[in-house]
């Protein structure tokens, strides 16, 4: 605790002073895993309740069926591993988001596909962007292109939400507009169903946009993932779009969180919180089942990640 304290003292007498400070920044929010930092900038106490949404009428009900499993690959030479083989049989996976390198090799998207799989190239970055060009992208047999793009990772997104989220709705529309002979796969968290731009849902904006929209729905439950997922869900059937529930399966250290105000003599605690990573983390001795499960309004899992498993 005297460690983050000293590292935000630091860090507020190298800011502007209060008069002079960057607008809006009220409330720092700290979050701390295995020893790392990490900040997140408020104009509002991060703390204090929203007005809680409407529990869903129905929850989307689960019962044994068919359901497509897909696996995240974000180190392509995993897939040379001779276990890759076992699990792709073994967890039923039928499909492979790809992370797309510079120096991608054709081959293994030839490799991919003679085991039968879908190939997805995957993208994204921590901020409004992606790292390859669409023309780059298209030029690769592969049959989609999945983006993973996560600006609410940047320390500003509170501060900036409004101007963040119409840049990366401008970005998807540019990636599908310029995409050619690929499906297009977006990847966004559950809770992205809280914002609006210009008083519609982002989530309409998006799957007006993406061929399919993958949920990171992280939870420990598959019941309580499908919950949280239940307006993704709803917008999927509204424009009969496919929706894919992502599951973790690498395990998480807890992470904890110091909420600071900002204050003319400096900063004061005003709140903490701890989120639990066993409670984010599927069991993936239940990994196997999934391909028998089918959940009402769900194209199927994407399980996190082949490292996990390997």
């Amino acid at each position: 605790m005297i460690v983050i304290l000293f590292f935000l003292l630091i860090i507020f007498s190298c800011a502007p002073k209060p008069a002079q400070k960057l607008e809006g920044i009220n409330y720092i929010d700290v979050a701390i895993v295995d020893g790392d930092l990490s900040l997140s900038y408020y104009k509002e106490n991060p703390l204090k309740a929203e007005k809680p949404k409407e529990p869903p009428k129905r929850v989307p009900k689960c019962s044994r069926g068919s359901s497509l499993v897909a696996l995240w690959v974000w180190r392509p030479h995993l897939v040379e591993d001779p276990r890759f083989k076992v699990l792709v049989n073994e967890l039923g996976i039928t499909r492979i988001y790809l992370q797309v390198r510079k120096d991608m090799d054709p081959k293994t998207l030839k490799y991919l596909k003679s085991l039968g799989l879908e190939v997805y190239l995957l993208d994204g970055a921590r901020d409004v962007k992606i790292n390859f060009p669409i023309s780059f992208i298209n030029g690769l047999p592969a049959d989609g292109f999945q983006v993973d793009i996560e600006p609410y990772l940047r320390k500003d997104f509170n501060l900036k939400r409004e101007k963040i989220l119409k840049d990366y709705v401008k970005l998807l529309k540019r990636i599908k507009q310029n995409l050619k002979g690929k499906k297009f796969s977006v990847v966004i968290p559950f809770w992205f169903d809280k914002f609006y731009l210009k008083d519609k849902p982002l989530l309409e904006y998006i799957f007006r946009i993406a061929d399919e929209v993958v949920v990171m729905a992280y939870r420990r439950d598959l019941r309580e993932a499908i919950k949280l997922s239940f307006e993704e869900i709803s917008m999927g059937r509204r424009f009969r779009k496919p929706v894919l529930i992502g599951l973790e399966l690498f395990p998480l250290k807890d992470e904890r969180h110091f909420v600071y105000k900002v204050e003319r003599r400096g900063l004061r605690l005003v709140g903490k919180y701890t989120v639990k990573g066993k409670d984010l983390v599927f069991p993936k001795e239940k990994a196997g089942d999934l391909k028998s499960v089918r959940c009402e309004g769900v194209e199927g899992f994407v399980l996190h990640s082949l490292g996990a498993l390997l």
